[in-house]
């Protein structure tokens, strides 16, 4: 019978990761929705990324015989900095079990990649305070904010895809009551995005609940093109051979985790770890509406 070797218990930490990395897209709604900037280069806590834009084009006219007219836009960047270091960490008793049951690692995965879900929504929904577009909803949400909203964006000139008005489960519970927005008859198709927490999209919005939309006084719900905010993450360097972790960094649609896998002699135990180093940052302020809602 043929030995395991360390080249099978290697892929160990690679299936981890990439099961995390799933769990953590299913459990995920602005992560999701929100502009992503990955790159393989290894980074460190509050290192400051660059995001570079580019600067306005002008169609000219060409008239026969003369030369094009050469443009020298003046490009910017933006800036986010990687200043969240979140880690989840959990250990299983008894390794033959750690590495034998792989439903074991299915149910702390999933609780693990929860809370750090939870964890990156909270922060993008805390940029809510950067926009200086607001509209107040107060007297209960009403197809007037989407109107609203919409207009916002279209005078910003926000590309008409991939906008998202993503709502407090109480202004969800109000955009219900709202005929156009769970009509068949009035609302939009949806297109290639399915999830759980899709509720519909109307207004030229993908419309969907998320519960950590921020209150401050009133609940402040976000509509967004994905420009107005990134997600920055980069991956965490990989401890040397012979330090006795199984490592691997991985990334998925722009978003990175590190897995480390270790067995913990005190307690008999493997031991898992989930950290990801990321930055949230808002990146064109017209280009995003807070619509202030109150508790029901």
């Amino acid at each position: 019978m043929p030995n395991i070797t360390t080249t099978q218990l290697g892929t160990i930490p690679t299936i981890v990761a990439a099961t995390a990395l799933g769990y953590l897209k299913n459990n995920t709604v602005l992560a999701r929705l929100v502009a992503r900037d990955w790159d393989n280069e290894v980074a460190a806590y509050g290192q400051t990324i660059k995001i570079p834009y580019p600067g306005t084009l002008t169609a000219n006219d060409k008239a026969q015989g003369s030369a094009i007219t050469l443009q020298q836009p003046t490009a910017g960047e933006y800036t986010a900095t990687l200043d969240k270091h979140k880690e989840v960490s959990f250990l299983i008793e008894d390794f033959a079990r750690f590495l034998a049951r792989p439903d074991w690692f299915k149910t702390y995965m999933e609780t693990a990649m929860m809370v750090l879900a939870e964890q990156i929504d909270g922060d993008l929904a805390a940029l809510y305070a950067g926009f200086s577009q607001t509209i107040d909803a107060s007297g209960g949400l009403a197809e007037a904010n989407f109107r609203l909203a919409r207009r916002y964006l279209n005078t910003a000139k926000a590309p008409l895809s991939q906008r998202y008005a993503v709502l407090h489960e109480d202004a969800e519970y109000e955009a219900l009551g709202i005929e156009r927005i769970v009509n068949r008859d009035y609302a939009e198709a949806l297109g290639s995005m399915a999830a759980n927490s899709y509720v519909n999209r109307v207004f030229g919005f993908d419309v969907f609940m998320s519960q950590s939309i921020k209150t401050a006084t009133t609940l402040k719900n976000l509509f967004f093109h994905r420009n107005a905010m990134a997600l920055v993450t980069r991956p965490l360097a990989i401890a040397p051979e012979g330090m006795g972790v199984m490592q691997r960094t991985m990334n998925e649609d722009g978003v990175g985790l590190r897995v480390t896998l270790s067995y913990d002699h005190n307690y008999l135990g493997g031991k898992v770890t989930l950290d990801v180093l990321y930055g949230v940052a808002e990146l064109r302020d017209n280009h995003g509406v807070v619509v202030s809602t109150t508790d029901l």
